[in-house]
């Protein structure tokens, strides 16, 4: 910020000098009384301080005030879809006010001096034409440089917008990757054939269960959020074909006034964390898997006994970054893990739905 200041201060003195010196130059042109006056040899030392020193006193006002009308019309006029128009207009009301702010000046000279000083007036009239000329080309300047600073934003902030798009896009290509296991899928069938033969009322049940376990996860990929009461329904679903699978293996405990929470969470979250804590716990009927899943404060907790499987693989952990980013994403949380003795802990947010509404 001190740099920007400075530069300013800088800019500002350098068109105070142009003004000064493409003045002076002006008026040794065209006023030869003046030229005579000035280089006549009959000034003191200090008749040229005094009139060096009136002449940059006037520069710097012309120069303030023409930057000060310039900045004030670019603001004014907002002709954003017709740019030379509107540095048409800007440079008119430019030379306008300076005319009248000239004229202001030479009559306040008028009332307050008998003598007529008519070159004084002239005088001022050519200070005011060059702060026209000169901060206009320095406002115009810096509106255009603005303009590509605020083009070069807009492009940068698409390219980010697209980055964020394939990451998102990539995030649910992860959840498809990480919910239709080839091996959940392939237990699932073995069961529906077997009861199709044994039970038809239960292999109807079951199936059923199953349509609407892949039906929600195909349905709601491309939704950011859904309903907390959406997500448990889901999850009911869900544990029915676990329950075939692993019967008595695996206990899961889920709170029922869950369903009441007015918020949302990102998709098949609670289904991805119940199914890794089943792929990579020990689970038997003798010794059943605990699960639950709760509401703490603003989060919704799944906490599952952890019993490690002995295994040569380590987990990727997959699951959990697909979670974690999908968060960042959508609210710039991120969910709390934590791993203690004998449990496995994740609190998911509560995502506000006036914030995030589902598309």
């Amino acid at each position: 910020m001190a740099k920007t200041k400075f530069d300013n201060i800088k800019n500002r003195v350098l068109l105070v000098v142009i003004v000064f010196l493409l003045s002076y130059l002006l008026t040794a042109l065209i006023d030869k009384e003046y030229t005579t006056w000035f280089f006549g040899g009959e000034l003191s030392f200090v008749d040229y301080m005094i009139d060096f020193g009136v002449s940059l006193l006037i520069s710097f006002v012309f120069v303030e005030l023409s930057v000060f009308y310039s900045s004030w019309s670019f603001r004014l006029v907002s002709f954003t879809d017709k740019p030379y128009l509107r540095l048409f207009i800007c440079a008119f009301l430019l030379l306008l006010f300076n005319n009248l702010t000239v004229w202001c000046f030479s009559l306040l000279i008028n009332i307050c001096f008998d003598e007529g000083l008519a070159f004084f007036h002239q005088g001022l009239y050519i200070f005011s034409v060059m702060a026209t000329f000169v901060s206009y080309i320095y406002t115009d300047a810096q509106y255009m440089e603005s303009s590509i600073l605020a083009e070069r934003q807009k492009k940068e902030l698409e390219i980010t917008l697209l980055k964020e798009k394939e990451h998102a896009a990539q995030m649910q290509l992860e959840v498809l990757k990480s919910q239709i296991d080839p091996h959940f899928m392939f237990n699932n069938f073995s069961i529906l054939s077997e009861l199709i033969v044994e039970d038809t009322a239960l292999a109807e049940k079951f199936l059923d269960n199953l349509s609407k376990v892949y039906r929600y996860v195909i349905q709601n990929l491309k939704r950011d959020t859904v309903s907390i009461e959406e997500e448990i329904a889901f999850l009911h679903s869900y544990i029915y074909l676990i329950k075939m699978c692993y019967e008595d293996a695996v206990c899961i405990n889920i709170d029922e006034t869950l369903k009441q929470i007015d918020g949302q969470i990102p998709p098949v979250c609670l289904q991805l964390l119940v199914e890794n804590a089943i792929k990579h716990n020990r689970a038997s009927a003798r010794h059943p898997l605990s699960i639950r899943v709760f509401r703490e404060e603003n989060d919704i907790v799944v906490e599952n006994d952890l019993r490690p499987i002995a295994s040569d693989f380590e987990s990727t952990g997959i699951g959990n970054k697909n979670i974690v980013g999908r968060y960042l994403l959508l609210c710039k949380k991120k969910p709390f893990i934590e791993q203690r003795e004998n449990t496995y802990i994740v609190k998911l947010p509560i995502i506000n739905i006036l914030k995030f509404p589902t598309p």
